[in-house]
């Protein structure tokens, strides 16, 4: 993981990204071999807080992944868990609650289609849900994209 972090960019941040990357990975499996588990947490609250432990430890990953120095890192932690009093917003309310529902949608969605195919929820559907599913997620699509046309591979 430590050199999947320096193949993206050779900076100190990115090496930090795979290495904590690593880390979740052996803690993951150290639990696993310390307790026998195998598989998925059969609970359905195991499964959402195992879930939701998940990505906010990716989300605080990522943030070494787009910083360009662990003091610009530790900034934007500070910010997000609300240690800067001085921070400034990044997005204004309705681009959050816009990604607050995208979020949840996803989530269900997720949540939902864990033990099932698609092609079989579709063709179970009636062909107007699949079409208003549709029309939905390019809809989403269509109001979330940003101004910025920026590829992050172009840096490199």
């Amino acid at each position: 993981m430590l050199l999947g972090g320096l193949w993206h960019g050779a900076n100190w941040t990115f090496v930090a990204w795979g290495g904590l990357h690593g880390v979740y990975l052996a803690v993951e499996r150290w639990i696993r071999d310390r307790t026998g588990i195998r598989g998925e947490p059969v609970r359905w609250i195991n499964r959402l807080v195992l879930g939701l432990l998940t990505y906010a430890l990716v989300n605080v990953t990522w943030v070494f992944f787009r910083a360009h120095t662990f003091g610009g890192a530790a900034r934007i932690l500070q910010g997000m868990f609300g240690f800067a009093t001085d921070a400034e917003p990044v997005l204004a309310t309705i681009y959050m609650i816009k990604v607050g529902v995208l979020i949840a949608s996803i989530v269900a969605t997720q949540w939902l289609m864990r033990d099932r195919e698609l092609e079989q929820v579709v063709s179970r559907a009636p062909w107007w849900l699949t079409g208003l599913v549709c029309a939905a997620m390019l809809f989403a699509v269509i109001v979330t994209q940003g101004s910025g046309t920026a590829f992050i591979y172009f840096q490199f």
